[in-house]
């Protein structure tokens, strides 16, 4: 029997998704307090996804299965996580840290400290021995203070952080559900470079054959052994991983895909719709539609707000933005008044113009109003 699928939404987190999202049959969008409301009451059988990071505590309240309360609760605690996966990765120490020890740490080696419950990348420094602790405890301070107007505190944590070891290699996020049966199905693969400027950390994701020629196998690989552990169905995860020569997890988001469109640009550019696959329980033939698309590069890009901007002074200069792509298959523009971005994109470029891209700092991508 086909399920139907209910996609939950807060009422105020950060944009995209919904912006973003293909028509779907058997998806039925919910807010957060209809979900509340009308839980009892929702068609049988059903599978729940999130836009955003802000609803999954609630969703937790609802969920009366404990094996798959637990398993949700295991991803979204980074330290919880990191107690998941030792048995595999037994050399990744890691140790929780309040804020008001930041200052004191004895630092041995390169390390990554974060919120232990973060999204948009707020908040994670790289340190080391050399590191100015009390600089580096004001900045991510700042950060969770600007930061947390949009994402509560059951999405970013303000005083609980893990600190563990920095994992070498490149970095790439996985799109995937597990069906009924609990097999993992991989939806979309992208490969996330790190910009010039980190305050735009999450600007560019991409993806393309070679990727999926690198990667597909390992992260099937990997879900088919994490779910020994989860023992999880019907659920979709978005994951982030590092990649030297395995893949290696950095954290998994559970009950939903990538954020803020980034899960719906598969849709935009290769014409896989995600929340259709997940309801059918269906694979893309990625074999024949890399096939059909062997050299091309598509890209999810988030058009931030500039770092020295003054928003009651100046607004974004999209036609300078835009001048700078090769050629655009989805725009979708936000206010960045009450938003961390105004806009994000799916693209088709090159490698070269991706580079390019890389080096944008938006602060030149802002003008004066009127």
């Amino acid at each position: 029997m086909k399920h139907t699928l209910y996609l939950v939404y807060p009422d105020s987190a950060e944009a995209g998704t919904l912006e973003t999202l293909p028509e779907t049959e058997g998806l039925i969008r919910m807010s957060e307090g209809s979900f509340l409301e009308d839980y009892d009451n929702l068609t049988k059988p059903h599978k729940i996804c999130t836009t955003s990071e802000a609803t999954l505590e609630s969703i937790l309240k609802r969920i009366t299965d404990e094996e798959t309360r637990r398993a949700i609760l295991s991803m979204k605690d980074k330290h919880l996580f990191r107690a998941l996966l030792q048995e595999d990765y037994p050399s990744m120490a890691f140790t929780e840290v309040n804020f008001e020890d930041i200052r004191t740490l004895q630092i041995s080696g390169k390390k990554v400290l974060k919120p232990i419950k973060g999204c948009f990348g707020t908040a994670v420094k790289i340190i080391d021995e050399h590191s100015d602790l009390a600089l580096v405890a004001e900045e991510m301070k700042s950060e969770i203070g600007v930061n947390s107007s949009v994402f509560s505190e059951s999405v970013l944590s303000q005083s609980e952080f893990i600190l563990e070891d920095f994992i070498e290699g490149e970095e790439y996020a996985v799109d995937m559900f597990y069906d009924s049966e609990g097999h993992p199905h991989v939806v979309n693969i992208y490969y996330h470079p790190l910009p010039k400027h980190t305050d735009y950390l999450h600007m560019i994701y991409y993806t393309n054959r070679r990727i999926f020629e690198m990667l597909y196998d390992d992260a099937i690989a990997f879900f088919t052994r994490l779910n020994k552990k989860l023992k999880v169905k019907n659920i979709a995860l978005h994951s982030e991983f590092k990649y030297a020569r395995h893949l290696v997890p950095i954290e998994i988001n559970a009950m939903r895909f990538g954020g803020m469109g980034l899960g719906n640009m598969v849709y935009h550019s290769l014409k896989v719709n995600p929340y259709e696959r997940f309801i059918n329980e269906q694979s893309p033939d990625w074999k024949a539609i890399w096939k059909a698309h062997p050299e091309s590069n598509f890209v999810f890009f988030i058009a931030y707000n500039g770092t020295r901007i003054d928003k009651g002074l100046q607004q974004p200069d999209f036609n300078r933005l835009e001048s700078a792509f090769t050629k655009i298959l989805n725009k979708t523009s936000f206010d960045y008044k009450t938003q961390l971005a105004f806009g994000v994109y799916t693209l088709e470029e090159s490698d070269a113009n991706i580079k390019r891209l890389l080096e944008i700092d938006f602060n030149d991508y802002f003008k004066a109003i009127g």
